[in-house]
């Protein structure tokens, strides 16, 4: 069975699991090793909050799912755009942002075909997400497009490494509940029947999307990267092949 084949019947059961498992997937992000994880990756950015001679930025979440990253960005005052293509996640999404008077605007779309005109955003992200879906290629050419030139283009996904065993113990060293060891551990089943990243694979994927100015950072125990690039000026013009970045990348490895 040719890989297209395969993509033809895995990106209609993956949208359903989410469809059915949205409650589960939602209280799953809410609390624990990934929420705090999802925080760690929000103070990666290094946005600054509005106002104190701030302006206010533009920021799209690609792949929102529940919301909490988007609901936690519009709390600091930025301008907060939310796509996904459940249905069922996002009802859960604008419920959640009612209850917290939140300003996000949640958008049903696919990751690769975003609804939304070039350079529309200064800043655009996905946690979970690109390791995840089928058309990697193309989320992260969409991610790219839709971000101003000299934007933030970032992204949370697992390294190569990560596995049931490596959480385990890593949840045993940190003291963990069994309730925050089986997230991992259902993290990392998911993630060994999509994908897990090394460096050099990452690095190609997010160059060829367009973006320079690379930085990939392994956290919670080396097992996840977090990665992000700008979006150089000629992207806009919609010219990504001729797009060429300097061949040297900072990786730093946090707990």
């Amino acid at each position: 069975m040719t890989a297209t084949v395969r993509n033809v019947f895995r990106d209609p059961f993956k949208q359903m699991l989410f469809e059915l498992g949205a409650g589960y997937y939602a209280r799953k992000l809410a609390t624990g090793p990934e929420a705090d994880l999802r925080r760690e990756f929000v103070q990666s950015l290094q946005l600054p909050p509005s106002g104190n001679g701030h302006g206010t930025l533009r920021v799209l979440d690609v792949g929102c799912g529940p919301g909490h990253v988007a609901r936690e960005l519009a709390q600091s005052g930025h301008e907060v755009t939310a796509v996904d293509r459940s249905r069922s996640l996002l009802r859960i999404a604008r419920r959640l942002a009612r209850r917290e008077r939140s300003g996000v605007q949640f958008h049903l779309s696919s990751t690769d075909q975003l609804p939304f005109p070039d350079a529309s955003f200064d800043c655009c992200y996905a946690t979970g997400v690109i390791y995840w879906v089928e058309n990697l290629t193309a989320t992260l050419r969409e991610m790219v497009r839709v971000t101003r030139p000299g934007g933030l283009v970032a992204s949370l996904d697992p390294h190569a490494s990560m596995s049931i065993a490596r959480v385990l113990a890593y949840a045993r060293e940190n003291s963990m509940n069994s309730r925050d060891s089986r997230k991992l551990v259902a993290w990392a089943t998911v993630a060994k029947c999509n994908r897990r990243f090394e460096e050099g694979h990452l690095w190609q994927l997010l160059t060829d999307a367009g973006l320079e100015s690379l930085t990939l950072e392994q956290r919670l125990g080396g097992m996840v990267w977090f990665s992000r690039g700008t979006v150089p000026a000629r992207v806009r013009d919609g010219d990504i092949s001729d797009v060429r970045t300097e061949p040297g990348v900072a990786f730093a490895e946090r707990g």
